[in-house]
């Protein structure tokens, strides 16, 4: 074997391994592209899954004070029914004892 097939042979090696890296390369790169494609998948995945659970959470929250604020309401309504009875229990006795005083104040000595 001459010089010049010995580098020709070295040229024809050479080549190949450009071309295998070039090879490897291009594979490094797809394999990289599908990994963040797949990386973003996930993070999408489990934002919506995120979002799912604080919007259960949330239904969850506003039904627990619809429930508190009912209770409340009604307990307010139900203090305001007994002022009301109360209140009007005591009209008779005061009517009576606007009336007493009105008439004591007419009736006073000038």
């Amino acid at each position: 074997m001459g010089k010049a097939e010995t580098l020709q042979r070295i040229r024809e090696a050479e080549a190949r391994v450009r071309a295998l890296r070039a090879d490897a390369e291009k594979e490094a790169d797809r394999i990289l592209r599908e990994a963040r494609r797949e990386a973003l998948d996930v993070v999408e995945q489990g934002r919506a899954q995120a979002d799912q659970r604080y919007d259960a959470m949330l239904k969850a929250a506003e039904a627990e004070i619809a429930a508190k604020r009912r209770a409340v309401l009604d307990a307010g309504s139900k203090d305001a029914a007994a002022l009301k009875a109360r209140g009007s229990a005591n009209v008779p006795a005061a009517t009576q004892a606007v009336l007493e005083r009105f008439k004591g104040a007419v009736h006073a000595p000038t």
